[in-house]
């Protein structure tokens, strides 16, 4: 037999031998291409990617949300609550002051005994420094927004490389329920708790400022 022969002759094929032709036969099993198998990488790692992945998410969403319930919404209310405190006594003070007589408003001005130019100054300053911080702060804030951007962006190439299986839409109508549902839990309870909250009250202001001046007074 040939040693060209890759299977067997059969009883067809036994001209073929005989004859000592150069016919090739076909092979017994075609030549299959296998590729090389690539090493897989171990589960842990995917499943941290989509770990990582979730939680940047959810600080992602809850950072914005804090952000913007903060200082525009639970900032105005915390100034004007010490506003509304301050008003108590200067509110009644200021319409009163129509009928002063001259006197009264003399010796008002007398105690006083500031330059209102540099009062108003100070004032202005202290605002302009007030506002400054805040804004630092806020932005700071805003920072953490987009470093837990950045870490799902880069979880997003790490995904597309590994081709590992993401339910986007599943995962972004989970956690946007979800910011939405601790949105309204705060509104809530601010609306519910922290607004009816007693804080310390005009009487009590009363006594520490009486107590205080008399302290001052008592041995003159």
């Amino acid at each position: 037999m040939r040693s060209d022969v890759k299977r067997p002759a059969s009883y067809s094929d036994s001209y073929i031998v005989l004859a000592g032709t150069n016919v090739q036969l076909e092979p017994l099993f075609p030549e299959i291409q296998v590729e090389p198998i690539k090493p897989a990488m171990p589960a842990y790692i995917d499943i941290a990617v989509l770990f990582i992945i979730k939680g940047s998410l959810h600080i992602l969403f809850i950072s914005a949300f804090e952000t913007f319930f903060y200082f525009f919404y639970v900032s105005n209310s915390e100034n004007n609550g010490i506003i509304g405190t301050i008003n108590t006594y200067y509110t009644p003070l200021v319409q009163s002051c129509n009928s002063w007589s001259n006197i009264t408003k003399a010796i008002v001005m007398d105690l006083l005994k500031v330059d209102k130019s540099t009062v108003d100054e100070n004032g202005s300053t202290a605002a302009a420094k007030r506002n400054s911080y805040n804004l630092y702060l806020m932005n700071w804030s805003m920072a953490y927004s987009v470093i837990c951007f950045g870490v799902f962006v880069t979880m997003l190439g790490i995904v597309y490389l590994r081709k590992i299986t993401v339910k986007w839409k599943e995962l972004f109508q989970e956690h946007l329920a979800f910011v939405l549902v601790l949105g309204l839990y705060e509104y809530f309870f601010f609306r519910t708790i922290i607004y009816n909250y007693t804080t310390i009250s005009t009487d009590e202001l009363n006594k520490y400022i009486v107590d205080g001046l008399y302290e001052c007074t008592r041995d003159a």
